[in-house]
């Protein structure tokens, strides 16, 4: 098998020391973290994925204040899957260095538009309307997915705080009723205009996941928001792009309620449908956005390919149904040396070495590493 180029101490932040340095290196010699073979094997590079979403997250989080559609958020729901994969309980530094960030600006809700905190981004009040929706989203469903990987039975004071914040948030008249603001920059798939439907479903995730959270008639105004929000994602349900669509149906899945068995079916037959020959999917069949007069790439790629796989897997299919098992094979096929999988801009041509060349392949492998840890 292959051994990671990155050492045991910086792959594994909770590696210390010289006793659990060796214990990493009997790790990765026993293949927990790589490759062991056809009989049982991963198949896969996981100290290198997780060194690679590690790296990531460190020159995100030390280029700008937010977490990202791109890069904080998959990280967040990846990172842990990845630990408890390998049986791994503590967090990697940069989780932990977010998930501290995270409580700290939730206990300061009030006070984000200062210089002491400030929002996302506050060039206008658009932009910062659209922030507080983002961050709210954001926030309550990085600190529900930690709940549950933490096994509470019921969410925790920041947890609470943050739904607060979401419901206090969340559009309660008009067209957009039940969803939230989103950060738009007319950059497709996550920041633009037709991405708050995105934002909606994984404020959905966020609701269907947290432990204890939502037991149905507890709270007459949580009930009031959770309706708001599945009305808005039923209503604008038809009109999505396949893309928007595979996140409406892992809400669903999340928090059963405005799906039909009908439409479920119909939407999984469709991206069923959309799986190349080669067992991937390709972005550009899920939606079409590029602005740039360049043809679109038509090679299946790791984002479109892991977000359809972990959406499936998640909406009840096993590792080994057919198209599963072709899709999780093409990307055990084409992880890349440094541990990413390749996704390309959508709207625009980027040099892939460079930070904002990167973004793309950061959500690629985050929902990669979702896919392949089912």
């Amino acid at each position: 098998m292959k051994l990671s180029v990155c050492h045991p101490s910086r792959k594994y932040p909770f590696l210390a020391g010289r006793f659990q340095i060796a214990l990493g290196v009997v790790l990765l010699l026993r293949g927990v973290w790589g490759t062991q073979g056809a009989d049982g094997s991963v198949g896969w590079e996981m100290g290198e994925a997780a060194c690679h979403l590690d790296e990531r997250q460190r020159a995100w989080s030390d280029s700008a204040n937010c977490i990202s559609c791109h890069s904080g958020l998959p990280y967040a729901l990846a990172r842990p899957a990845l630990r408890k994969l390998v049986g791994t309980t503590a967090p990697s530094e940069e989780e932990t260095k977010m998930l501290v960030l995270i409580r700290q600006r939730v206990a300061n809700w009030a006070k984000l538009d200062s210089k002491e905190f400030g929002l996302y981004y506050d060039d206008s009040e658009e932009k910062k309307t659209q922030s507080w929706g983002t961050e709210a989203i954001f926030n309550a469903l990085i600190l529900a997915q930690d709940d549950r990987y933490e096994a509470r039975t019921s969410p925790s004071d920041a947890t609470r705080e943050a739904f607060t914040h979401l419901w206090a948030t969340q559009a309660q008249s008009g067209e957009e009723q039940g969803s939230w603001a989103w950060l738009d920059f007319n950059e497709p798939p996550w920041g633009n205009a037709e991405a708050r439907y995105i934002g909606a479903a994984l404020a959905c995730i966020a609701v269907g996941s947290a432990p204890g959270y939502y037991p149905k008639g507890t709270d007459s105004n949580t009930d009031a928001g959770v309706n708001r929000l599945q009305q808005y994602l039923k209503r604008n349900f038809p009109k999505q792009s396949l893309h928007n669509q595979a996140y409406g149906l892992w809400a669903d899945t999340s928090l059963r309620g405005f799906l039909t068995q009908s439409e479920r079916q119909q939407l999984i037959d469709q991206l069923l449908g959309k799986q190349q020959s080669d067992g991937g999917w390709t972005l550009p069949a899920l939606g079409q956005w590029r602005s740039d007069g360049m043809a679109q790439d038509s090679a299946s790629d790791g984002y479109a390919t892991g977000l359809i796989l972990h959406v499936l897997q998640t909406a009840g299919f096993p590792k080994d149904q057919a198209s599963i098992s072709k899709g999780l094979e093409w990307l055990k096929r084409h992880q890349a040396s440094t541990g990413a999988w390749r996704t390309v801009s959508l709207f625009k041509q980027r040099d892939p070495a460079t930070h904002k060349g990167k973004f793309m392949s950061d959500a690629a492998t985050a929902y990669a590493v979702l896919a392949l840890t089912h």
